[in-house]
């Protein structure tokens, strides 16, 4: 019987081998997590803006992008050909967005734009026949379309509400929870369900001129007053709360739109009380013209 024996050296080339196979597998991830930035390009374009705008140390430069662009180094903004490679750099400062562009190695910078950078304070609602803008850290409520046409949207900042409730309870929870809230409703004209304010809870009842006119309306009011709601245990006034409470209505051809804001008057209320927050509603709520 014979053995075959490997020659040393072919042990050694495939013990280096497979140490190399190993080696080159445990590196490739690294590798191509790997992604180059020209951050020096950056901090060229920060010193270049900061110098330009005269921008003191304290003030606080973000570079927000930076994207390749092809460039003309005599004139970086682009109004001539682009003859060699560059890049595009965003930077903000004080609320600014500033578009700088450089060539490859931003020894040459141009500011070629700027455009304001704050964050939105308001978003855009389109109901069922109209339109409106709320504060950007509300959240909308959407109760549905009825058959009759009539609608219900309820915005509020809470984040802290049960869903899938109907709007008694959803109120209810946030009259507890004393939240803030405005509630959006369409109803038909001719609906015997138009909900009312209980006159007899209302006090400091104030009409605040208005025209209806302005809204597209044939006609409407602007009111607020304060209103008490029966707290958790029942009606008795020791359980009950005080809300300031304020009203714009408008009477299309078959709708009846209403904006109602709801405010706690409690002193330890969460929500300090705003009611630039009604003004938001009431001065951006218009009709969507129908046929």
């Amino acid at each position: 019987m014979s053995f075959y024996v490997m020659p040393k050296f072919h042990t050694y080339i495939g013990i280096v081998a497979i140490a190399g196979l190993l080696f080159s597998c445990q590196q490739t991830p690294l590798t191509s997590l790997t992604t180059p930035t020209n951050n020096l390009a950056t901090e060229k374009a920060i010193s270049y803006l900061r110098s330009q705008l005269n921008l003191s140390p304290n003030v606080a430069i973000v570079a927000e992008a930076q994207k390749p662009q092809l460039a003309n180094i005599s004139d970086l903004c682009q109004t001539s050909a682009p003859t060699q490679e560059g890049l595009e750099i965003k930077l903000i400062a004080e609320d600014m967005r500033y578009t700088l562009q450089t060539n490859q190695d931003a020894s040459k910078i141009e500011i070629c734009g700027s455009e304001d950078a704050k964050p939105e304070t308001t978003g855009k609602y389109t109901g069922t026949g109209y339109t409106l803008r709320y504060p950007a850290d509300w959240q909308a409520i959407d109760l549905g379309l009825e058959t009759s046409g009539a609608s219900t949207v309820i915005f509020t900042p809470s984040r802290d509400i049960a869903k899938g409730l109907n709007k008694n309870d959803l109120v209810k929870q946030l009259q507890q929870k004393q939240q803030i809230y405005t509630v959006i409703s369409r109803q038909p004209i001719d609906s015997k369900a138009i909900a009312s304010n209980s006159a007899e809870n209302i006090t400091d009842l104030k009409e605040v001129p208005f025209d209806p006119k302005v809204k597209g309306a044939k006609s409407g009011s602007k009111k607020e007053f304060t209103q008490k709601f029966a707290g958790e245990t029942g009606d008795s006034s020791s359980n009950s709360t005080s809300w300031k409470v304020k009203v714009l209505t408008l009477e299309a051809n078959k709708f009846i739109y209403t904006v109602s804001y709801y405010q706690p008057d409690a002193q330890n209320a969460s929500n300090r009380p705003n009611f630039a927050d009604f003004e938001q509603f009431a001065n951006s709520f218009a009709l969507i013209p129908t046929d």
